[in-house]
């Protein structure tokens, strides 16, 4: 499987805010930390963009960052990490699942389906769960919208 890692350095004597904004963006990207400054996400044309926008952000706060796209994990390694991004979102596919029972108005339904496209925008290894929960979410749908009537 190819990967990209961002490995990079944080200036010393910029603001705690910005390095807080930095580490929020990897958070939210749902990156793999293999170790300090150095991260991991599953290669992809998306992927790759979103390191090469934050490693230019990183540059013009007065960092360093370097990409680099690897095949090179070893395989017990590398199902660790397959192991990591798909318990990440199976987790959260699973929170999901267990709020669709209690929605209990389109509004709340609603707000579950921006949170499964968000999870779904860090399932990079598309896990069997999220046909799951989108037919859970649809078939929620339909009974709601039935009450509506």
């Amino acid at each position: 499987m190819k990967w990209v890692l961002l490995v990079y350095k944080l200036p010393k004597a910029k603001t705690t805010a910005k390095k807080v904004a930095i580490w929020r963006k990897l958070k939210k990207l749902a990156v793999y930390p293999l170790q300090d400054s150095v991260c991991i996400l599953p290669y992809s044309e998306r992927t790759l963009e979103n390191f090469e926008w934050l490693a230019e952000e990183i540059k013009e706060m007065g960092g360093d960052a370097t990409l680099w796209e690897t095949i090179a994990l070893d395989y017990s390694q590398e199902d660790q990490v397959k192991e990591y991004f798909l318990t990440q979102v199976n987790k959260q596919y699973k929170e999901i699942m267990d709020k669709v029972e209690n929605a209990i108005n389109i509004k709340q339904l609603q707000k579950l389906w921006t949170l499964f496209h968000q999870i779904k925008s860090q399932d990079y290894l598309r896990s069997p769960l999220w046909i799951e929960v989108k037919g859970l979410l649809e078939k929620k749908a339909s009974e709601l919208s039935g009450k509506d009537e």
